[in-house]
């Protein structure tokens, strides 16, 4: 495979990890979005990082809407994929409505015994207005 196969095939896969990720969300899948995501991930959104219990507990309480994603940008660094996009959905915090414009979201993704699992996942996303 050519390198230029080679990255296409890494965006590919790097794309549907987040819409997995985004599926199980929405079907509130738990225990497979959980098994998705490394021990050691850190999260971050505009209230600050948490470590993985704590997103598990403000992604069970999100009630994730339909969801539209796009400008997917994938970086492969050794066996750790870096993944930017804009999403854009309806999703709540704490009980508020967080802006349903697209907002940019990165994650890094790292490849153990051929399984990826998230180990960082940054949420920009606001507050409505």
């Amino acid at each position: 495979m050519g390198q230029k196969d080679h990255m296409q095939s890494i965006e590919v896969e790097a794309e549907n990890l987040e819409r997995l990720s985004i599926k199980l969300l929405q079907e509130k899948n738990w225990e497979a979005l959980e098994a998705m995501l490394d021990p050691a991930c850190q999260f971050v959104n505009h209230k600050g990082a948490c470590d993985r219990a704590s997103a598990m507990t403000l992604m069970k309480e999100m009630n994730l809407g339909p969801v539209e994603c796009k400008d997917f940008q994938v970086t492969q660094a050794g066996d750790n994929l870096i993944i930017s996009f804009w999403l854009a959905a309806i999703e709540y915090c704490d009980g508020k409505q967080l802006s349903p414009n697209y907002s940019p979201r990165l994650s890094i993704w790292r490849k153990n015994n051929h399984q990826w699992k998230c180990i960082a996942y940054a949420d920009l996303i606001e507050l409505a207005g």
